[in-house]
């Protein structure tokens, strides 16, 4: 692989969702797919689920399921 990239990470692959995915699999636009990573992600935060250091504009797949009841 180019640049010493050992594997290159799908989707499927990663522990979290970007606006992206949430877009695609709820059919929103991504503006309320930010939105709704925000909103998430403050709970999660205010829960103890998660700290601030994560990063921003993304949310574990495990929290996103649980919310949408994905699963």
């Amino acid at each position: 692989m180019p640049n010493g990239v050992l594997k290159e990470i799908t989707p499927d692959d990663r522990s979290y969702y970007m606006a992206s995915d949430i877009t695609a699999l709820l059919g929103i636009s991504k503006s309320k797919a930010y939105d709704m990573i925000r909103t998430m992600r403050k709970e999660c935060i205010d829960a103890g689920k998660l700290t601030k250091a994560y990063p921003i504009g993304r949310i574990p797949k495990k929290y996103f399921d649980e919310y949408c009841m994905i699963n």
